[in-house]
């Protein structure tokens, strides 16, 4: 109670609260654009790391940090355009609300959802922090490796035309995965020879081709612009009330938002496998809980609602492995260490006896400024709102420019130009056929970690490692959520409701 109450002491301060304020402005600002994720975040905050005392200092970078997932969410709802790679999810039913006019009701589910999400994330830090330490033990290669394909089986329900097509999308995405150096052996692989191709495909570069660019190509074919005029807004709906709406949307599904938060806390803790896979579980679990699974994918709001407190709630999970044991929890917490050192703080089991005030103040801080993102980014988005009913002659260059400066900030390289080109078109060509361009992007994410852990599971335990206890059940759950629609397809009643339909046709 001492050190929780230091924390709040640091945390009451007038300084810290004022550098928290910046951080989330800066967040946000940079959320909105694509490619500048939570790394290119935190490399450029990071400099003033160096002029502030400790507590500002962390304050400006969390408030930041958490910050930015809103203001990522803002652009993926209203344009297709993720403005970190993990919100792809974000835009399976985000966008096509959008489309239909309700693109402000999206967005207050969104805020209300991130924002409890963050509470719940640091509410896991606050008190189970010490207690994790016995039980992430138990996650070893085979168990990551079991969780990524769950991850990879969940491609088959998101956005394609058929199951069958999802599940392919996916693998064409497992196989551009596989470009660049083998993680293993360190050979080359499927790079013809050219040198800008040896540390992979971009995901950025990949993200923002297939869907914002091949979002702003369809659209522009057919003269549209992107939200339809007959809508929300167009009924005399304010965007104000509409953000209302969507509050009350999240409320009443404050269930999904438990969930989803406890998901996306739970897998942040597990290294490596990132806010990605904790949005891809929450959105399965919650379109396998939905009495309309199959309105996931056409403008469900539950279908914002949980990729997005799982995603906030990942980042205080992501600190317990970095807390206690000096692990990064993700790419970003590899950042944060460095944070961490520069201000004096040595990351590992100190930080929970000595320096157990910082854990507390960590976990405070991502509380708070997950709710004054939220509260500050509303009356941003209602300008952003607005844009979604422009012509999309004006819109969509603008869109399309932003999208390849965004790809080069991401890498500094020219090929990632190349790169957005070709999957533009390439997304504008499996869209038209009925494929899954959100497959493509999760098998893509998901190729590494299937293959990393499959390696380390091999070399540590042989072919056995899939008789572990954990192992089984992870992969029985993956075989049913391949096979089960399958089985419903192919069931006595579905055929013979076939065969009447096409007697009476």
């Amino acid at each position: 109670m001492d050190q929780l109450a230091t924390a709040l002491g640091h945390f009451a301060s007038l300084e810290v609260i004022l550098m928290m304020l910046t951080g989330v402005i800066a967040g946000l600002a940079i959320g909105v654009v694509p490619g500048l994720g939570g790394l290119a975040t935190l490399a450029l905050m990071l400099p003033f790391a160096y002029s502030l005392d400790t507590f500002p200092a962390l304050g400006l970078i969390l408030g930041a940090y958490s910050a930015l997932y809103f203001g990522g969410s803002i652009s993926a709802i209203l344009f297709n355009t993720p403005g970190t790679g993990e919100q792809v999810i974000t835009t399976f039913d985000g966008y096509p609300m959008t489309k239909r006019g309700e693109g402000p009701r999206a967005l207050g589910a969104s805020a209300t959802a991130s924002a409890i999400g963050g509470l719940i994330g640091a509410a896991l830090l606050l008190v189970a922090a010490p207690l994790f330490k016995t039980i992430i033990v138990y996650i070893r290669p085979p168990e990551m490796f079991a969780l990524a394909l769950l991850g990879v089986a969940t491609i088959g329900v998101v956005g394609a035309s058929s199951i069958t097509k999802g599940l392919l999308s996916g693998l064409l995405g497992l196989l551009l995965s596989f470009v660049g150096y083998d993680p293993i052996t360190a050979v080359p692989r499927f790079t013809g020879g050219a040198i800008t191709l040896f540390d992979g495909i971009s995901v950025t570069g990949l993200t923002l081709g297939l869907f914002a660019v091949s979002e702003m190509m369809f659209l522009m074919s057919r003269g549209q612009s992107i939200a339809e005029r007959g809508g929300q807004t167009a009924m005399g709906v304010s965007v104000a009330r509409g953000m209302l709406q969507g509050i009350g949307d999240a409320l009443r599904n404050f269930r999904t938002i438990l969930e989803g938060g406890f998901i996306g806390a739970f897998v942040g803790m597990l290294p490596g496998m990132g806010g990605t896979v904790a949005m891809i579980f929450s959105y399965a679990r919650a379109r396998q809980r939905s009495t309309d699974p199959a309105s996931f994918g056409t403008g469900n709001v539950v279908g914002v609602i949980a990729p997005e407190a799982a995603n906030n709630a990942k980042e205080g999970g992501s600190f317990v492995p970095t807390v206690a044991f000096g692990i990064p929890g993700s790419s970003g917490m590899a950042i944060f260490i460095g944070i961490f050192l520069i201000l004096g703080i040595e990351p590992g089991p100190t930080m929970l006896t000595t320096n157990l005030h910082v854990t507390y103040f960590v976990a405070i801080a991502i509380a708070a400024t997950s709710v004054i993102a939220s509260i500050v980014g509303l009356p941003l988005a209602t300008i952003f709102a607005r844009a979604a009913y422009m012509s999309v002659m004006v819109l969509g260059p603008v869109l399309i420019a932003i999208s390849f400066a965004g790809a080069y900030l991401d890498t500094q390289n020219m090929t990632i130009l190349a790169v957005v080109a070709l999957s533009g078109f390439l997304g504008f060509w499996l869209r038209s056929m009925g494929y899954s361009c959100a497959g493509i992007i999760l098998g893509f994410v998901m190729g590494p970690l299937v293959e990393r852990y499959l390696s380390l599971s091999l070399q540590a335990y042989g072919s056995d490692f899939v008789f572990r206890p954990i192992v089984i059940v992870v992969l029985l759950a993956t075989l049913w959520i391949v096979l089960e629609p399958y089985r419903r397809s192919w069931s006595l009643k579905t055929i013979l409701m076939r065969a009447i339909e096409r007697w009476r046709a």
